[in-house]
Order: structure tokens, then sequence, then C-alpha cells
């Protein structure tokens, strides 16, 4: 009895048993169908417009310099007021006069041609009471005149760099210099170049009754491509900066000499180019400085939302023509979802994972693709939610370059939204 009751465990044993290496079999509970992958092409723009004024010239974070066939660009900037007096004694309620000696200007190449060969920064005084009404045709008289000062940029990279002690602990890193004075100093992984000009009195003179202050303009040359740009105040740490260097006589006994420095920054930096950028059209424009943005509305349709998950969506535009820049020059088109719908104050989303961008290249004339498809994935999901997107350049205002794409007013032409969508997997029916 007790040899039967063991063989009908171990049978009871092996029925329970799961082959793990064998395929499973479940019919009742497999769903029908496949997966069908599906991709066309809306046009589902239901309304398109470029709106201009945004940023303006002086808020940019850069300042961009060309001399190119097609434009010219030039930086400019001044300087606020240093005290002509002060205390030579902490204690002292009387002040002696300062007299400068010299000064020396530092200017942040942030980016630059590569290519160009005989790069050459020139210095120009222009009046110290530009400000942001000044434009290309009121300043070109001064970048005309005769330069207080010139630079090769080209000729200081090549120049093999001082590497003692002593350079370092002024300079705080290595220098390439030549014989008028001129300091490179080139910052991080060359993606930074720091130009110095050592300036005396009669390159900038030292105005009492204007208590120094003083306006300076930069004009670029090169044997060809002749395109980079500046830092400004807005880059923090790459913006122009005059280092004033002076002398004062304490009254003591001995007529004591001391001296000292004292630095500054822009009270305004800003740059004019020319040809101006034309007036808005019935195109979409992205760019230029003060920047322009175009805003696109989406009626995305039903079938989105109800039965098809969305793969890939991809924005489509068609330049109407390419935008004006040396080989290297870049312009970063991104898209951000808007919160709520004012027009061209509509508010923007600061979700940055539902951002598009696309980098173009002058030239470009072709179709521009930009992803947008967590963006469109997300519309698809909420459905209360503003169906629209802004284009705009990143960084804004810092340089000239404009494109301009066709709208929705020229059918053949208008953007387009490209979508790979399948249709919901129908889980849980036989």
């Amino acid at each position: 009895m007790k040899r039967w009751l063991a063989v009908a465990v171990l049978l009871v044993m092996a029925a329970c048993t799961e082959e793990f290496t064998s395929p499973g079999v479940c019919p009742q509970f497999c769903p029908g169908g496949s997966i069908q992958v599906r991709d066309t092409v809306l046009s589902i723009i239901e309304r398109d417009s470029a709106f201009a004024g945004y940023t303006p010239r002086y808020q940019g974070g850069g300042m961009a310099a060309a001399e190119l066939p097609s434009v010219r660009s030039r930086p400019y900037f001044t300087f606020p007021t240093i005290p002509t007096r002060l205390k030579p004694i902490g204690t002292d309620t009387t002040t002696v006069p300062i007299s400068v000696d010299s000064s020396r200007l530092r200017l942040a190449i942030v980016r630059r041609e590569r290519s160009a060969t005989n790069l050459e920064l020139k210095l120009y005084q222009i009046p110290r009471t530009s400000d942001s009404t000044s434009d290309f045709a009121s300043l070109d008289t001064y970048f005309n005149a005769a330069a207080i000062d010139s630079v090769n940029v080209s000729d200081l990279l090549s120049r093999p760099p001082i590497t003692d002690t002593a350079t370092i602990h002024i300079w705080g890193d290595t220098i390439q210099t030549d014989s008028a004075g001129h300091v490179l100093v080139v910052a991080g992984t060359d993606s930074v170049l720091l130009v110095y000009f050592s300036l005396d009195t009669l390159k900038v003179p030292f105005s009492v009754p204007d208590s120094g202050q003083f306006g300076l303009g930069v004009r670029i040359s090169a044997d060809s491509n002749a395109s980079l740009s500046l830092g400004a105040n807005e880059s923090v740490s790459n913006g122009p900066v005059l280092k004033w260097f002076y002398h004062y006589t304490v009254p003591d006994s001995a007529a004591t000499v001391k001296h000292d420095s004292t630095t500054r920054s822009p009270r305004f930096d800003s740059f004019v180019f020319d040809p101006p950028t034309p007036a808005l059209d019935s195109n979409l424009a992205v760019g230029s400085a003060p920047s322009e943005r175009s805003l696109l509305r989406f009626a995305i349709p039903a079938f989105l939302r109800d039965s098809f998950d969305v793969v890939r969506a991809t924005l489509n535009l068609v330049p109407v023509a390419p935008f004006a820049g040396a080989a290297s020059d870049s312009l970063q088109i991104l898209a951000r979802p808007i919160v709520s719908d004012f027009g061209g104050k509509s508010t923007l989303s600061g979700t940055t994972g539902l951002f598009g961008h696309v980098t173009l290249h002058p030239g470009t004339t072709d179709t521009v693709t930009m992803e947008i498809t967590d963006l469109v994935r997300a519309w698809a999901q909420d459905t209360v939610s503003a169906k629209g997107l802004f284009l705009g350049q990143s960084p804004e205002a810092a340089s000239f370059t404009e494109i301009r794409f066709y709208s929705s007013r020229t059918p053949a032409f208008a953007p387009s939204l490209h979508i790979t969508y399948v249709k919901r997997f129908p889980f849980g029916q036989p």
C-alpha cells in the first residue's frame, strides 16, 4: 500500500513540473491581430505668424563682428566714469587728483571662423554717448577713421607660448605676445581667446571733465571669412573690461607717489550691422537682433488621441532662402511649446524635455526637419493643452543671422508634421 502511495505522489509532482525551455501555449489568452506601423505627412497648421522685437541687441550674450560680402557687423561699447580724485589716506577728509598713465582693454573672442587667415581686430574711438539708438549709418564715419590700435590674432596664435612662472603668476596662464605688447590668453579648451590691448594716453586719452567716460568700437578684417563674436556684459565673465592705471601724490613731507588701478565694465554694449533686417512679411522669421520668433498652432487629429500611439514626429520647414554668414557660422533654432495662447505674448513652457532643436549653417536650402516627438505625444495625451510652439534662435540677439521659412500662406511649401504611429495593440482580446 505504501509503495502505491509513493508512486502516486511522484506522478502528481511530475504533472506539476514547469518546462522552462518550452514555449508557452495559451491560445485562449493571446491577443489577436498584429502591430501596424503607419507613416503620414499632415498639413495641420491652423495659424502661424512671425513676431519681432523680443530681445534687443544690447541684451544679447554676444556681439557679432563680420566683414563679409553679404553683411558687415561691428561691436561697440561705452565705459562709465571713474573717480578723478581720491583720499590718499583712508582717514583723510581731503582728496587729491589722480593722473592716468595708461589703460588695458580685454576682449573675449567667444566664437571665430577658424579657417580665417590674417584675422585682425581694429579699435576705433566712438562717441561716449553711443547707445541703443545708434545704427550702422550713424557710426560708420567713426569706423572709417584711423584705428587707434590693431592686433593680428592669427599672428598671436602662431607665436610660441611664454610659460615661465612669473608670467603665469601675473596672467594666470601661459600667454602669447607680440612686439607691440598685445597679449593673447587661450582660455579653457581653445574655445575662448582673451585678447589684451595696452593703450597709452595718446590712444585712449583720459578726459577729466568726462571722468573717464569713453566709447570704443571694433572692426575686423581677414583674407576671407572674417567673422567672430565677442563676449558681452550679459555673458557674465567674457564681457569687455577696461582697466585704468593711475598714480597720485600723498601730501606728506616726502610727497610720496603711489600707483593703483581700477577696472570698469561697459555701461552699454551692442553691435550694428548692414544691411538691416527686412521688415516682416507673410513668411515665418527666426533670428536677427532684435530677435524674431514665429508661432505655429497645430490641429492634432482625433485618431492620434483615440486609438493610435505616436512613434516619431518631425516638423518640416522649407527655407525661403539661405541665411548670410561665414562657412562655420551657425543658427540654432529652438522650438518651445506654449502654455497659453496670447499670440506674440504667449507664455512659453519651461519643460526642456519637450523642446525641439536643430542647428543650421549658411547655404541651407533643403527642407529643415526638427524632431518634436515628445511634444506631439504630450499634445495627444492632453486634450485641453494649447497646441502650439514658438520657433526662436538660441541664444537670441547675439548675431545678425536670420532665416525665413514659408508659412501656411504658401500651400506648396507650408510647414507640415511628419508622423509615424501605430495602432494600439488589443491586449486582453482573444
